[in-house]
């Protein structure tokens, strides 16, 4: 799930970036006194304007166009700054990107990331202007670089989001069930009893134990007893609510935390869930063995510990086991 700070952060990322290419179009505007400033973004055969100043307001951002029909095909095939100064003295006289966009000269130079062009950075006029010099060159182009640069760092520092995230998911998860491990169950139940010592606030936990795991491991196989687990898994994760959380606490034995939930609640879930196991038609070669479990309730009491809640709920499992 998405937590809020990573949206904030997501936001403001694209809104730093927002603000610099609109910078960087405003800079250019006045260096190369071309009234038009566009950033746009390209595809094979596609050409979309992200962000975009025009003095009337006839180019807006989301526009779309093939890209033959723009003069940053150019760009985008000579793989380097393309510029005429009075489209009438060059050979795109009768180009339809001079109808399409009301361009007399026009100045553009490709946005290039990790060696691949994903876009444009143009400037134009709808009148000649004096032609460009190699400094307004080399500038569009250090411009468009800054830009590509940008991206890239936006690029690199999501996929250093990504791996982190994913290094802990694998830290945090069960590789057989895909439910949490004990290591985080664990982080979570202390973070959830200091909030209860300081707040009063309800902690439940169910304690649920597969009673015929082991038979099935012996009689059938570990292939048999992993599917077993795997099922297990799908059918608590399908019934909990979003706000509960469940973990793998041994080979047999699962915790799952239920916020804000009281006892008669609590047992409801745990007693659905034994029954909707227990309903599904778990197949193992030519066997359907049913599948069992035991459960157990625990609610924190002031001043608990995390081995004292486990133990109360690890008590009541038994006693149901027994009974």
């Amino acid at each position: 799930m998405t937590t809020e700070f990573e949206t904030d952060h997501q936001a403001e990322m694209a809104k730093m970036f927002e603000q610099r290419v609109e910078a960087i179009l405003k800079l250019g505007i006045e260096q190369f006194g071309l009234p038009v400033g566009i950033f746009s973004a390209i595809g094979e055969e596609t050409y979309e304007i992200r962000q975009v100043f025009h003095p009337e307001n006839a180019l807006t951002p989301g526009m779309a166009f093939d890209l033959d029909e723009t003069f940053c095909s150019h760009v985008i095939s000579a793989s380097k700054v393309f510029a005429f100064h009075d489209v009438s003295e060059s050979e795109l006289g009768d180009h339809p990107a001079g109808e399409k966009f009301g361009f007399a000269a026009y100045l553009g130079a490709p946005i290039v990331v990790e060696g691949e062009c994903i876009g444009t950075l143009a400037f134009g006029s709808p009148n000649p202007v004096a032609a460009f010099g190699k400094h307004d060159i080399d500038l569009v182009q250090l411009f468009a670089d800054s830009i590509g640069q940008t991206v890239a760092h936006i690029h690199d520092r999501k996929a250093l989001d990504q791996a982190r995230k994913d290094l802990e998911r694998t830290a945090n998860t069960d590789p057989l069930t895909g439910l949490y491990n004990r290591r985080y169950m664990e982080s979570i139940l202390r973070t959830e009893l200091e909030r209860s010592n300081r707040y009063g606030n309800a902690v439940v936990v169910g304690m649920v134990y597969f009673d015929n795991l082991k038979s099935l491991n012996e009689s059938l196989g570990y292939a048999a007893g992993d599917a077993a687990l795997r099922l297990f898994a799908k059918v608590a994760s399908d019934m909990m609510r979003e706000t509960d959380v469940i973990a793998r606490w041994s080979d047999k034995e699962f915790i799952i935390l239920m916020p804000e939930t009281g006892a008669a609640g609590a047992l409801n879930y745990l007693q659905r869930l034994t029954d909707h196991v227990g309903a599904e038609e778990f197949q193992a070669g030519n066997e359907y063995p049913a599948l069992t479990l035991s459960v157990g309730l625990g609610i924190a009491e002031p001043g608990d510990t995390l081995a004292k809640l486990v133990s109360r709920a690890n008590i009541a499992m038994h006693q149901s086991k027994q009974s």
